[in-house]
């Protein structure tokens, strides 16, 4: 991980000597992660020093004292834009009329598409879509949402509905934080910053500070938290660009995302956010029942990374894991970490009661069952009424936070999937948010076709 001079652990030189040479000496500080360090200090697990982070900037100087000469740093990919015709490339950075510069060296020609890189590697205006990172839907009738076993959820997952939907391709994977970073790098620089923000949806909650993006009407949209402390789940912010913290870190998956910052990143993609049909289509089978994505089975460590059967009981790991880790939690499909991991976005609004014990969106239309045997003929209300699938809601409702003296969200979204922490297997539990907050836990995948949808665009 890239690391800034730790005080005490070098040789004193002038800024000059510094920016030629960049000499250091640096102590064995023994640190084997970032929780050996002090607050605002993260572990360079090669070198085995503490120290605050620093992101190599594009100047002719080793800043993260690598010992890698700026134009010999892996700057990373780059996708200036997602369109039709328009490849992604490699940053390179050179000397450009006695300045250092950070440029966009794009594909010559259309390539394979290599999934997880964050680029359209062949040219047709979506990222990541080759045929590993995706997995094909097709039309199915009679997929169960909810349930009307209150111990399957919240209480508010009543009454079970058969809907029908269209064919949709589902991201085989969740957003990787080096997706992400490419998609933050693609964005006009000027229009972003870090800060509290100063026009929120739900004012009985407190909002720490965000990445914000302004839009060219002069409208803001919080995209993502930044923690005050540095780590492995926290994006680095250079000059022109943003990036993981580390090589090991660009395949976990990026949580702290809004709803909006999840949107936005789907459109740019050439995708847009799941539904909760979508979503249930995907983990729950063909039939919206089946117990896990990867079959009967409970849970383990083996197949999801959650809160609990941990080896001491405990967590099975703490913090996110590799999205194509955890082979034996794939469903049956082909889909990794649908359960466990990070909850993820759904693109539905939760329209409940306050206290979220009766869904009056599942209460809008009859549960009649689809008639057996009708050839494909006859159908329900729910699919007389969304023949291409339910979207949702046409708004969110307050969810009440009494601990807190306020309102969990003030207009719901939410998120499904369990997460790294639960310690509540169940697998019908959501997550609800406004959309312009975020959570560590919360994360997010993207898909294409079903329904017709809003989009965010950036």
């Amino acid at each position: 991980m890239r690391a800034a001079l730790r005080v005490g652990a070098l040789v004193a030189v002038s800024a000059a000597t510094v920016a030629a040479c960049n000499f250091l000496v640096r102590l064995d500080d023994g640190c084997s992660r970032d929780d050996d360090c002090p607050a605002g200090q993260v572990c360079n697990v090669r070198r085995r020093f503490c120290a605050v982070p620093v992101v190599e900037q594009c100047n002719g100087v080793d800043d993260d004292a690598d010992g890698v000469s700026d134009d010999r740093e892996n700057w990373g990919n780059c996708q200036a834009e997602v369109r039709a015709g328009a490849c992604g490339g490699t940053r390179t950075c050179s000397q450009v009329s006695g300045r250092w510069v950070l440029q966009c060296a794009a594909n010559n020609a259309e390539q394979e598409d290599i999934c997880l890189n964050g680029i359209d590697d062949n040219c047709n205006g979506v990222v990541d879509d080759g045929s590993e990172c995706s997995v094909n839907f097709s039309p199915t009738r009679g997929v169960q949402i909810g349930s009307n076993n209150a111990a399957d959820g919240e209480g508010d997952d009543a009454p079970a509905h058969q809907v029908c939907i269209d064919q949709f391709v589902l991201d085989r994977y969740e957003v990787t934080q080096r997706q992400y970073a490419i998609f933050l790098s693609s964005l006009a620089q000027d229009r972003l910053r870090i800060e509290r923000p100063t026009s929120v949806l739900n004012s009985t909650v407190t909002y720490g500070k965000y990445v914000i993006y302004r839009n060219s009407a002069g409208q803001d949209t919080n995209l993502m938290f930044v923690p005050s402390r540095p780590g492995p789940l926290v994006l680095q912010r250079g000059e022109g660009f943003w990036q993981s913290p580390s090589t090991e870190s660009e395949k976990l998956p990026v949580v702290g995302v809004t709803w909006f910052g999840a949107a936005m990143y789907c459109s740019w993609a050439g995708k847009q956010l799941p539904t909760e049909a979508e979503f249930f289509r995907a983990a729950r089978g063909a039939s919206g029942t089946r117990p896990f994505p990867w079959g009967p089975e409970p849970p383990s460590c083996e197949r999801a990374n959650i809160g609990v059967n941990g080896p001491d009981g405990g967590a099975c790991v703490g913090s996110p894991v590799a999205v194509d880790s955890l082979d034996m939690g794939r469903s049956t499909e082909g889909v990794f970490h649908l359960y466990g991991n990070a909850n993820e976005w759904m693109y539905d609004w939760l329209d409940t009661n306050l206290t979220h014990t009766q869904n009056r969106y599942y209460e809008s239309l009859p549960p009649t069952p689809l008639a057996p045997g009708d050839g494909g003929v006859l159908t329900n209300p729910w699919c007389d009424r969304y023949p291409q699938g339910p979207l949702g809601p046409d708004g969110g409702s307050p969810i009440s936070q009494p601990e807190n003296a306020g309102l969990y969200c003030q207009n719901c979204r939410f998120a499904r999937g369990r997460h790294y922490r639960t310690v509540d297997t169940r697998i019908g539990i959501r997550r609800w948010l406004d959309a312009d907050r975020s959570d560590e836990t919360v994360g997010f995948r993207c898909s294409r076709g079903g329904a017709p949808r809003g989009r965010v665009e950036p």
